[in-house]
């Protein structure tokens, strides 16, 4: 079985050219998504199929009590923020080189990134309030591992968010620190683009796109990212960038993506719907 490999160093990384690959965005502790896409993972791992997974950030900050009650339709569930964390830190041990975890923007709230106000006054502040010092640092040292740029030679980058074209070459990311402390101000402001941007003009993407391709060798023509909600499950912006979504959809609606790590994406419009944008739950989702 073809496994990953550090392409460009520690902040990103290359997939293999065959095999599949399971994509998945936002979780934000809801335990009973996370699980159906483990599910998904494993039962093609116990076939002996080729399969990776890449986790495009923001595990953790599930819903408060006043977001379930005035929204039960996309928050009605508990925050298991802790219990998704130690679910992927379980799945990397076991499959080491198989589960790619991408930075998100809450997840860097933990390793030094800015106060983050969604459903809490500030959100690392409360989740870490919940847990002990053991717990904490596993958490931590999961985040600090993470990547903020995942490579398919298949034509797919993916990231958390959707980054302007300051972003030329990856090894721009593996300069980076998680503390913007340590970063000059074109380098946060990088780090910012690619944590939190929701989306770009097809342009800004042709060129960021055609700027890795010429870093990397690679033939790339789509973005995959995060961050970003939609109540039925995915869009597209630009034709070169699109969001499977989970936090933010509807149940019946949420969406993952399987590649096919051997084919060739060049545009959005190469993503099919029920071929590589799957159902996460529900009638449709069988056989997902």
């Amino acid at each position: 079985m073809a496994t990953w490999t550090h392409a460009h160093g520690r902040r990103t990384a290359m997939l293999p050219r065959d095999g599949q690959l399971m994509v998945s965005t936002d979780l934000h502790g809801n335990l009973e998504d996370f699980e159906a896409l483990r599910d998904r993972f494993l039962a093609r791992v116990e076939r002996g199929e080729d399969v990776h997974w890449a986790l495009l950030g923001d595990l953790v900050h599930g819903p408060d009590d006043q977001a379930r009650c005035d929204e039960p339709a996309l928050y009605d569930f508990d925050d298991r923020s802790w219990e998704v964390v130690e679910g992927v830190i379980g799945l990397r041990e076991a499959w080491p080189g198989r589960v790619h975890l991408v930075l998100g923007n809450h997840d860097h709230g933990h390793v030094g990134g800015p106060v983050l106000t969604k459903f809490h006054a500030d959100e690392a502040l409360h989740l870490e309030g919940l847990l002990d010092d053991r717990r904490i640092d596993s958490m931590a040292r999961l985040f600090r591992s993470a990547l903020l740029l995942l490579l398919a030679p298949c034509g797919v980058a993916l990231c958390h968010g959707s980054p302007d074209d300051s972003l030329r070459d990856p090894a721009q990311l593996d300069r980076l620190s998680l503390d913007p402390a340590r970063n000059d101000a074109p380098g946060n402001a990088l780090l910012r683009s690619i944590l939190t941007s929701y989306g770009q003009p097809r342009d800004v993407t042709e060129r960021v796109l055609r700027n890795l391709s010429r870093a990397t060798g690679l033939d790339l023509g789509l973005i995959v990212h995060g961050h970003d909600r939609d109540l039925h499950g995915w869009f597209v912006e630009g034709g070169n960038q699109l969001c499977p979504v989970v936090f933010g959809a509807l149940r019946e609606h949420k969406r993952f993506l399987l590649l096919d790590l051997a084919a060739t994406y060049r545009a959005a419009a190469d993503i099919r719907e029920g071929r590589e944008l799957l159902w996460l739950h529900g009638p449709r989702a069988a056989g997902g």
